[in-house]
Order: structure tokens, then sequence, then C-alpha cells
């Protein structure tokens, strides 16, 4: 039998790529960069970052607990269940009603396009310019910062509604693989260039790295590679991942911050970038740790963290300001508090609060370490589910993982920009495009021989 008979001989549930676990994608950047945090030392922070050091040793222990406590629930959600070793009687594309994926997916498309389109279109009208766009190109002096507050300010469900680019991809990658390319291709490469011009002019680099995560971790699965090469490159992708980010933060920063201020003040492009860079996620270990040293954030006037989606949205942030005006501020008064307490305490230039101290800040640390202990569950049941090509799993797990891989510097999951994408990927998966549960078969775990 050859490696790759061997290989397709396994239970499916078996064939893992090592960094698609949620475990995994969870837990090793948060450890590499609580230690990075920890170990550097306060002189370090100020001459580095301009900030004083907040994360000491019972934050490590913290953060620590936290992996931990995320792995058993990503362990307890994977657990073999009944049936869990067992495979659909029929192939998982016929599990699914592509049809109404492929109305779904068109949808998405068109309020992305839409929004996008509105969007741009009222920047035009502030005056964003081809001018102003060559002013961000040779990096001049608040030129990105200009177009982010002034030409491209946030629209209120318009911005909201460029989001559903993400399901997009989400829904244009297993549609592609499990009916062809032609109808899908040039939607997503659309998107992921609108992602790319606002990534590059509106400096959100998280705009474009959450399309093509998600597309990358989709495809990956569902069209697994069979060539040595090929299957030794995907389980390198990190790796590769790393430096594809290290290139595109550089690329952001040269023209944001490099050219017009920070090239007169350093000496070198690439030990810059290199900090900076590991500043983004150690800055925003120590602002999660100034957050809960605060012991009731909530005093300070700042909105929840992981209600921080409701904010985003006109009436129901209406609702919520009526029904709990202790609990929710305007997203402009609690931005704008959460500033004053950097500027006073830390570096507001560095405003990651870290996603990992986020449900502690708000709730406390037992009840922190329960909240993620039940997104441990949710991720570990979803993992399960995607590795056993099951509509739950194809649809929600690859989008769920760019919050995985960013949980050290953001709360993605609970960020306004991800909840229209999931919501409707959510309803989609429940009473959409699931097809009438088949009857399962065990698995085999063994190829049938074939007669020689």
């Amino acid at each position: 039998m050859t490696t790759e008979e061997q290989v397709a001989a396994k239970p499916l549930e078996m064939r893992g790529v090592w960094w698609l676990n949620p475990a995994v994608a969870f837990a090793i950047p948060a450890v590499i960069a609580g230690f990075i945090a920890y170990s550097t030392d306060s002189k370090a922070y100020f001459n580095l970052w301009r900030t004083a050091k907040y994360f000491d040793f019972s934050c490590l222990q913290l953060l620590l607990a936290v992996v931990l406590i995320f792995t058993c629930g990503c362990l307890l959600g994977g657990a073999r269940r009944r049936e869990a070793n067992l495979a659909p009687a029929v192939e998982w594309t016929q599990a699914i009603r592509w049809d109404a994926v492929r109305l779904l997916f068109r949808l998405s498309f068109i309020l992305t396009v839409v929004a996008y389109g509105i969007w741009f279109a009222v920047g035009i009208a502030h005056g964003l310019s081809l001018s102003v766009i060559y002013d961000v190109i040779r990096g001049s002096s608040d030129a990105t910062y200009d177009i982010r507050d002034t030409y491209l300010a946030t629209i209120p469900g318009v911005t909201t509604a460029t989001e559903f680019g993400i399901a997009v991809i989400g829904l244009g990658v297993p549609l592609g693989v499990a009916t062809g390319w032609r109808g899908v291709r040039w939607q997503c490469l659309t998107v992921i260039l609108l992602a790319f011009i606002r990534a590059f002019i509106n400096s959100e680099r998280l705009a474009l790295t959450e399309l093509l995560v998600t597309l990358v971790v989709s495809f990956t699965w569902l069209r697994p590679s069979t060539g040595r090469r090929a299957r030794r490159l995907t389980q390198a992708a990190p790796a590769l991942g790393l430096v594809f980010l290290y290139i595109f933060f550089a690329a952001g920063e040269y023209f944001r911050s490099w050219s017009e201020f920070y090239a007169n003040r350093e000496s070198s492009f690439w030990s810059f970038i290199g900090l900076r860079l590991m500043g983004y996620y150690t800055t925003a270990l120590n602002n999660g740790a100034l957050l809960w040293k605060a012991r009731n954030p909530l005093s300070l006037g700042l909105t929840p963290m992981t209600l921080a989606f409701i904010g985003h949205f006109p009436i129901l942030s209406d609702v919520a300001r009526f029904l709990f005006p202790s609990v929710f501020s305007s997203v402009t008064t609690s931005d704008a508090r959460y500033a004053a307490l950097l500027a006073t305490s830390a570096n507001p230039e560095l405003t990651n609060p870290s996603g990992i101290f986020g449900p502690i800040a708000d709730y406390g640390a037992m009840e922190g370490l329960l909240y993620w202990l039940l997104c441990g569950l949710l991720c570990g049941y979803l993992y399960k589910e995607f590795k056993l090509h099951r509509p739950a799993g194809v649809f929600l797990y690859p989008v769920l993982y760019i919050g995985l891989a960013e949980a050290t510097r953001v709360l993605y999951w609970a960020a306004g920009r991800f909840f229209p994408a999931m919501f409707l990927l959510v309803v989609s998966v429940l009473f959409v495009v699931r097809k009438r549960r088949v009857r399962s078969v065990p698995r085999p775990l063994l190829a049938p021989k074939t007669a020689s």
C-alpha cells in the first residue's frame, strides 16, 4: 500500500494538520507573547514602546491558566462521542444544499460590494482623491489618519456590511471545492482586492488578514495535499505565514510611519519592524494587564470587551444604552475614555487591549476562565465537525480561526466586524444549507483490499 493509500485509509478525524487544531492556534501565540511580555524589563518597555510595565508574574500565571482551561475545553468539546467515528453514508458534498449556498454566497457578495461602493462614494464626497492616496503612498505625515478619521470614517450599518466579505470567502471556498470555481473565483478575488485597498489606504490590515486566513484554513482541509512536497509545505504553513506577516506588516508600516517619522530616528528599518510587530502583541498583553489591575473597568466608563459588537449596531446599541446605561456607553465615548486611560498610563499609539484579558477584565478572573472554557468547548466541537466535513464545521470553523490566532492581541469574536458574517453563517447552517441528516455507517479503519 502506498503512502497516499495509507493516509486515505485512516479515519478522517485522524488525518489532521497540526496547526488547524484550535488549542494549538490559541496556545502557541499566547504563550510565546506571554513569556516575551514577562521577560522584557520595565526599562525596555519604556525605551521601546514608551509605556510602563504592568504584565508581571501574576499576569503570566493568569495567561497560562487561560491557555490551560481553553485547551481542556477544546479536548472536551472534541471528545469522541457516539457516532463520532462514523462517516456519512454519502460524500460530504451531498449533505449540503449547494443551491442555497450559492444563493447566500451571491447575496453576501452583493451586500459587500454595495457597502464598499457607498463607503468609498461618501469618502470621495468628503474630499478623498488620488492626491490624498498619493500622500499615503509617499508616507506623508498623518495622511493615513486623515483618511481613516475624515474621508473613510465609520458609517453605521454601511461599514458593518462590508464585513459580509468574510461570508463570501467562508461560503465561496466550500462552494468552489464542491461545485467548481468558475462561478466563485472572480467574486472571491474582488472581495480580497477591496479588502487590500482598505488595508492599504485605511490602515486596516485585519480587513485583509481575516479573509486570507479564512481562505487558507478552509482550502487546506477541503482540498488536502496528496503529494509529499505539498504535504510538507502544508505542515510548514505557520512558518510561511510568519514570513508573510512580517513582510505585509513591514509594507504597511513603511507607508504608515517609517518614511516620514521613524526613518530619521531609527538606524535599521528591519529591526524597527521586528520590534514594532513584537510590540503590537506584547503591549496588547500589557494593556490587558492594566485593565485587569483596574479591577473594575466599568467604573472607567468602558463598554465590556466581550459585548463590544453591540455598540456597532445602530438600533441594538440604542436599546442596550437605554436598558443598561451603566454598562453601555456610545462607541465614541468609550473609545475616548480608553484613549484617555492609555494617554495617562500607557501609550495611546498602541491601543490593542488583548483578547485574552478581555473577559477577565470584564467579569473577574474566575468568570473569565469560565468564559474561555466555554469558548474552548465550542471551538473543540466545531473543529471536530470541520475534520469530519460536516456543515457546521465546514462553514463556521475557518471563520472562527482568525479569532484563535489573534486572541493575544484582540478579542476578535466580540468585535462588530465579526458579528454580521458569523450571524449569517450560523443561520445558514441551522436553517438553510444543511440537508436532512443522512444515516451514518461505521467508518472502515483500513481500505478494502483490491484484487491483484
